[in-house]
């Protein structure tokens, strides 16, 4: 049975390293009991109540990541999930029309799941593939031509890496990213995208997908069918387990997939800028004050799983993400690949995201 955390130790962690501290189910509890509150400088909320009242409020604004100039940050301002208002109701209807149709992104992450395990015999680093198998599946099934599509899976990857939050120092410049923004608009330009609001909400549809669909995907694997989870729990602000023991229960591709998004989310929280004075709850939030929104606490265990979130800014592809995890497992599975044993799991040093850094498999 995993020791709860009380609210008085997790007052101890840093806001911005808690979504990485080992197994959520330790401290969500905490953090619900805690109501929403302010630490340092920056307010939590956590309660499944409450964190639906502050995913629909106009008044907690979503911000772009950088700031919006040059080639990155001006397709990042386009992109819905940074938008707000009137701006991002045109903008995620357009990233809805873009979606690729579901059945065809589940063939196209099969075949090229198999197709890149047909290179390996031994032991080897899953991770590679999560984080880029997403953004070249649903490139392809957007109309990218297979070269195009794994230029664009190469490239997200690329602007990824330059501009999400993380907590250790990134080697990629700002220049990076523009280069990486520009080369990637040229490659959707080719396939017929030459407006700029389409073409910055299919790059969203790739960028969105990148890392929360490899988190999943690599939590998943290490949720080893009908035994214990693999990994050894190192105990650290940054670093987690590979899962809680309930995972033992988990047999089907589908079963550990849905397991994790309910037990063990890719994205724990979201942030949010007041706007304005608003009240979440009872708790008044002055105008200007930064919201962390842990999406993850509020987790129901029945319908759509929270990670997605909900309200206007809700993930428009929680269905293809689902989809494309539960796929990867499955041939994962088929081909008796799986996690080797005595690994310790590291998770990236990321504000918001449970993302493993390096997952091994070998052969059953």
């Amino acid at each position: 049975m995993l020791t709860r955390v009380s609210a008085a130790e997790l007052a101890e962690i840093p806001v911005a390293e808690l979504a990485t501290c080992a197994a959520p189910a330790r401290w969500h509890e905490a953090l619900i009991s805690l109501g929403v509150h302010r630490r340092a400088d920056a307010w939590l909320v956590s309660a499944p109540h409450d964190v639906a009242a502050a995913l629909s409020c106009t008044a907690l604004a979503v911000t772009p990541p950088l700031d919006p100039s040059g080639a990155a940050g001006e397709l990042l301002a386009r992109m819905a999930r940074f938008a707000n208002g009137e701006a991002h109701t045109l903008r995620r209807a357009l990233v809805m029309r873009l979606m690729p149709p579901l059945p065809a992104v589940v063939t196209a992450t099969g075949n090229l799941a198999s197709e890149y395990l047909l290179r390996r015999t031994t032991t080897f680093d899953i991770m590679p593939m999560a984080r880029t198998l997403p953004a070249e599946v649903l490139a392809k099934a957007m109309g990218l031509a297979e070269a195009d599509a794994k230029m664009a899976a190469r490239l997200t990857g690329q602007l990824c890496a330059a501009v999400s939050p993380t907590l250790a120092v990134v080697a990629e410049s700002r220049a990076d990213a523009d280069r990486a923004a520009g080369e990637l608009c040229a490659v959707l330009h080719r396939c017929g995208l030459h407006d700029d609001e389409e073409i910055a909400a299919a790059v969203s549809i790739l960028f969105q997908a990148r890392d929360a669909t490899a988190a999943l995907i690599g939590t998943a694997v290490l949720a080893a069918p009908f035994g214990r989870p693999v990994g050894h729990a190192r105990r650290s602000r940054r670093a987690a387990a590979s899962g809680p023991a309930s995972w033992r229960q988990a047999n089907s591709p589908a079963q550990r997939v849905d397991h994790v998004l309910r037990n063990e989310a890719p994205v724990q929280c979201t942030r949010r800028t007041a706007i304005a004075d608003v009240l979440v709850g009872d708790t008044a939030v002055p105008a200007g004050s930064a919201v962390w929104i842990f999406v993850a606490a509020a987790e129901q265990g029945s319908g759509m799983p929270a990670t997605f979130g909900a309200g206007p800014h809700r993930c428009p592809g929680a269905s293809l993400a689902t989809a494309i995890a539960r796929q990867v497992v499955t041939v994962l599975d088929a081909e008796g690949w799986r996690p080797a044993a005595g690994q310790r799991i590291e998770l990236e040093s990321r504000p918001n995201l449970r993302l493993p850094g390096r997952v091994m498999v070998s052969r059953a």
